[in-house]
């Protein structure tokens, strides 16, 4: 539901997902977007991206609403722009692997790829952890933190 009403307050129109994994998030990322948005999803495993594929195009969203890029993130970011087209992201949705957070986050700083009063929601960062992630999201001042509790996922 956090995503949900956050896709929903927002309408972005740009919308990054870091770990798409077998593309069930994704499918619900592409459903709460306005129309004509776009969603770039990065997904580090080959065959967790074949499964994705598969799910995103059963549930009806084509290339041009949602791309699925297969690759490291750490790859694929300094190339979203000239590569993938995308300028800078509304809304970034991470949930890879917790300890890339913080790194990623950094790329798309220095890259600037987030647009002005982008929303980036980070998963698990209580639990399994992302400790530096938060640390930083906390105390650089570039951005507002606020932890949402929640037990169930979807």
């Amino acid at each position: 539901r956090i995503v949900e009403r956050l896709l929903y307050e927002r309408a972005p129109l740009r919308v990054l997902e870091l770990g798409a994994y077998c593309g069930y998030g994704t499918v619900l990322l592409a459903q709460g977007l306005p129309p004509g948005a776009r969603l770039y999803a990065v997904e580090g495993d080959p065959r967790h991206a074949a499964v994705a594929e598969k799910v995103i195009r059963l549930a009806g969203f084509d290339e041009q609403r949602v791309e699925l890029i297969v690759g490291p993130s750490e790859e694929v970011i300094p190339r979203l722009r000239e590569k993938h087209g995308l300028p800078k992201a509304d809304f970034v949705f991470m949930d890879h692997g917790k300890r890339c957070y913080l790194r990623d986050l950094r790329l798309l700083e220095s890259h600037r790829l987030l647009a002005e009063g982008a929303t980036v929601l980070a998963d698990n960062v209580l639990f399994p952890g992302a400790p530096h992630f938060l640390q930083y999201a906390k105390t650089c001042g570039k951005y507002r933190c606020k932890v949402h509790r929640a037990s169930l996922e979807y």
